[in-house]
């Protein structure tokens, strides 16, 4: 009896023992297989997304640097062909009308500088004794207007001062410096200082001579004006000595070689000098 208990006893423990074992060990596998969860590394297979790195091979949107091959439209340079429209600029050469200039032929002013280019708009080949009586006078009218345009206006007063100096029988050199800087100083105050036409003497009936030997002599007239005014001092260094050389200079001098070959041709033909105004 006490042994089959004992049997009994052992066997319940052998029971219980073998359950217990039973439990943990088969509770393990689920937990065990729960490793299947750290299958969920499978996300790691998610780096898949990082497969997204095709979106890098969207880099191909870099091709899109075709757009850069638009610098075709820098090809559009082509317009800048279009230069060739300044070229056809040309028509400066209508610079040929300044060859009109043959009147102005008093183009050699063009030693007038920047400020005129020709000395009357007359036909150049016109004879002086053909012009009408509004021809003549317009003659004269553009002699004048090229004087205040061919000739600096700090040139004119510079003159204008010095003459009036000069035959203003001043007393001493202060009071020569005096009138010579009043009397520069009121042309400068002025809009044009040859707006004043002071007339030119008749035509001569007899003279053969053109328009453009004219012109050519009134444009040397300026040259030599501005010649001999520049090497004259200014009235803040006028001397009394100096008086003499401003008369010889007003009443004439030497005259420009095509002064010269006009008078010959028209020995009564006087035209009007800037030294003498």
């Amino acid at each position: 009896m006490r042994n089959g208990l004992t049997r009994l006893a052992q066997a319940m423990m052998l029971a219980w023992a073998m359950a217990g074992a039973g439990c943990s060990s088969s509770g393990g596998s689920p937990s065990g297989s729960g490793g299947a969860t750290s299958s969920g590394g499978n996300s790691g297979s998610g780096g898949t997304t990082s497969s997204g790195g095709d979106s890098g091979s969207g880099g191909t949107t870099s091709s899109g640097g075709n757009s850069g091959s638009a610098g075709n439209s820098s090809s559009g340079g082509a317009v800048g062909t279009g230069g060739a429209v300044s070229s056809s600029g040309g028509s400066g050469s209508g610079g040929q009308t300044a060859s009109g200039g043959a009147t102005g032929s008093g183009g050699g002013s063009a030693s007038g500088g920047s400020h005129g280019t020709t000395v009357t708009t007359l036909p150049g080949g016109t004879a002086i004794n053909a012009l009408s009586t509004a021809q003549a006078s317009q003659l004269c009218d553009d002699t004048y207007a090229y004087f205040g345009s061919a000739i600096p206006m700090a040139t004119t007063c510079k003159w204008q001062g010095l003459a009036y100096g000069a035959s203003s029988s001043a007393p001493s050199a202060s009071i020569l410096q005096q009138k010579c800087m009043t009397q520069s100083t009121s042309c400068s105050q002025t809009t044009d200082p040859w707006a004043t036409n002071n007339g030119c003497s008749d035509l001569p009936k007899t003279c053969t001579a053109t328009v453009a030997d004219y012109a050519a002599c009134i444009a040397a007239e300026v040259t030599l004006f501005t010649q001999t005014v520049g090497a004259l001092p200014d009235c803040s260094a006028l001397m009394m000595s100096d008086v003499s050389a401003i008369m010889d200079a007003e009443t004439g001098g030497t005259l420009p070689d095509s002064c010269a070959s006009l008078m010959n041709s028209c020995p009564d033909l006087y035209p009007p000098t800037p030294l003498s105004q």
